[in-house]
């Protein structure tokens, strides 16, 4: 990855633009370190197979192994499209017709 802290930018539209960069930067790591610290302890049998902490379906040993998976993708998704429509304003969140 690029230190874009020890670049000198005279040029102010490169220097917003580094700021971006490391204000980006920034963000995808401190989410990285949230992820690994909130991680929620999976939900496993003798024999190794996970389970959905949501719904309680097997999930798919390849799923696990790719990303230490704790849900199942339907429940995974519902989640991050819960999220995301918590935290928006208007778009996908609202219905036809509602009145602002």
């Amino acid at each position: 990855m690029k230190d874009f802290e020890t670049e000198r930018c005279p040029d102010p539209v490169d220097a917003a633009s580094n700021n971006e960069m490391e204000a980006v930067a920034t963000a995808l790591r401190n989410r990285t370190i949230e992820a690994q610290q909130s991680q929620e302890a999976p939900d496993e049998d003798e024999q190794g197979n996970r389970y959905c902490l949501d719904c309680g379906e097997t999930i798919p040993p390849a799923r696990v192994e790719a990303i230490a998976a704790v849900r199942c993708v339907h429940c995974a998704s519902l989640r991050e499209r819960q999220g995301r429509i918590g935290r928006q304003k208007g778009g996908a969140g609202r219905s036809f017709g509602e009145e602002m």
